[in-house]
């Protein structure tokens, strides 16, 4: 990933098919996570999952708004 600065008249738009990749691999790493969830042992969410149930929980976010993203660039 590039850290250099780029004029806001010389960002590009991704593609469709861009944002699909990206949307798939949020997919991926929510199953993941979710894995992760399922393997917590007795169900007991509170301690010991906190962290990644925010982290599911973000992701979820991130793919809703990538999907508004989606449909307004179409």
């Amino acid at each position: 990933m590039s850290t250099e600065q780029v004029a806001p008249s010389e960002k590009r738009i991704p593609s469709d098919a861009e944002l699909s990749s990206v949307v798939s691999q949020l997919d991926a790493l929510l199953e993941r996570i979710g894995e992760l969830l399922a393997d917590g042992g007795d169900g007991d969410r509170t301690n010991d999952t906190a962290g990644l149930l925010e982290v599911e929980r973000h992701l979820r976010g991130a793919r809703r708004e990538l999907g508004r993203t989606r449909r307004r660039l179409r």
